[in-house]
């Protein structure tokens, strides 16, 4: 993801999705800034190995910058290609990171968990935004969760989010800036 989005947009979709009151799946080291490919691979013979070639081939046709270059799924290359980087948690960025999920996985734990013990189906609002903003509001027995976060390259209007900031990136101010997100509760009964 880190490769495909950069690491300011990766942080912002990290903390949209443990900050959220869905059931967040990490995926392959993305807790310490994996920036490996997880690439399709399959360890197929014969003609499976050439119709599920071919046919990642169609899948891609059409697709920008990959028309000519999907990966191999039979070849060793792309399993190697797509293996874990584990010494990358060592490193200074690979610790950042997962000081940064250690750090909204307790958030979550602390301030989401609790909501999702009487929470019903349908309780989130999607809030009017400016194009390249999402923003949403969960009502709970227990309270109102809102989340607001800006992919876009100019600084967005807040929408009306009340509460207490239980996280902002890269910090909280009036509005959001580029690559930025804002998650606030506001305990009580729904609104």
């Amino acid at each position: 993801m880190i490769t495909l989005a950069g690491a300011d947009r990766t942080k912002v979709l990290l903390a949209t999705l443990l900050l959220s009151p869905h059931i967040p799946l990490l995926f392959m080291g993305e807790e310490y800034g994996e920036t490996n490919p997880f690439l399709f691979f399959t360890d197929f013979h014969g003609d499976l190995a050439k119709a599920v070639r071919e046919g990642r081939a169609r899948e891609f046709t059409g697709h920008a910058g990959h028309d000519d270059n999907v990966p191999d799924p039979n070849a060793e290359e792309t399993f190697i290609r797509s293996r874990l980087d584990w010494d990358k948690q060592q490193s200074a960025e690979g610790k950042a990171w997962l000081s940064l999920t250690r750090q909204l996985l307790q958030l979550r734990q602390h301030h989401i968990v609790p909501l999702l013990a009487d929470a019903q189906g349908n309780s989130g609002t999607v809030l009017h935004t400016a194009p390249g903003m999402v923003a949403v509001s969960w009502q709970f027995p227990q309270g109102q969760l809102s989340l607001a976060l800006n992919i876009e390259r100019q600084t967005q209007a807040l929408p009306e989010m009340p509460g207490e900031t239980i996280f902002a990136w890269p910090q909280e101010s009036g509005d959001l800036p580029q690559h930025s997100i804002i998650v606030r509760l506001a305990q009580g009964a729904a609104q």
